[in-house]
């Protein structure tokens, strides 16, 4: 009897146990992706004149425009810089940071002046195809 229910036991959790790994390996391979694209940003030093104003931000997610299943790829990087926007902007996008699929998009957003310059958020942005990710579609 004891034999019977083993059998039964396993019967039913392998493939349960099948299809949440066939369910969380796009999850877990697209959350690599944004953590490999946070380091790479990461790597890249400040440019003069600039320093950090708090902690990095990485999101993913769908892809809000254009059709298809798409996933979305983010990193902001919240500055305070002494450089104009034409020299900041020239500096990352001169870096040519691999996003996850293709470079990385670079986009700023101004804030305002402080005391020991402007605050600026970098945003690096990717999109990639979505194949099964959940989040995705």
């Amino acid at each position: 009897m004891r034999i019977l229910w083993g059998c039964s036991a396993v019967a039913v959790i392998a493939p349960l146990v099948g299809l949440f790994l066939l369910i969380m390996k796009p999850v877990w391979r697209d959350d690599a992706r944004l953590d490999e694209f946070h380091e790479r940003v990461l790597a890249i030093p400040l440019p003069p004149e600039t320093r950090s104003n708090g902690d990095t931000e990485a999101e993913f997610g769908k892809n809000s425009g254009g059709s298809g299943d798409y996933c979305h790829y983010e990193i902001r990087l919240p500055l305070s810089t002494g450089l104009s926007a034409g020299e900041i902007g020239a500096y990352y996008r001169k870096a040519a940071i691999a996003g996850v699929e293709n470079e990385a998009n670079v986009r700023l957003t101004w804030g305002e002046d402080t005391g020991d310059g402007r605050a600026v958020v970098v945003e690096f942005s990717d999109v990639s195809s979505s194949d099964w990710d959940h989040r995705c579609t």
